[in-house]
């Protein structure tokens, strides 16, 4: 996939349950398009965010709703990573804080 795409992250999908260790970070995802729930389903809007709980293994993932709080399931192909990218000093800034 590398020959055909510079970064093919968004065209992976795991079949096994979500990437854990204790202690870290809540994990989301961020729905990308709009799903009216049935019962016990989560209701999304594009742009809502989810932080995910665990995978159900049948196109379903538990979490819970950002927005609202609540907790269910939702379509997993509704969804994509949600990637937290922050801001990270270059050398030169790191040994100005060190000093």
């Amino acid at each position: 996939m590398q020959m055909y795409h510079a970064d093919a992250s968004q065209y992976f999908h795991s079949l096994d349950d979500v990437y854990y260790y204790g202690g870290q970070s809540a994990h989301y995802q961020v729905a990308l398009v709009k799903h009216v729930p049935r019962s016990g389903e989560l209701g999304l809007e594009p742009g809502d965010r989810v932080s995910i709980a665990g995978n159900h293994w049948d196109g379903f993932s538990k979490g819970r709703h950002e927005r609202t709080g609540n907790v269910g399931i939702y379509p997993s192909y509704k969804v994509r990573e949600y990637v937290d990218i922050v801001e990270f000093p270059t050398y030169p800034e790191a040994d100005a804080v060190t000093s």
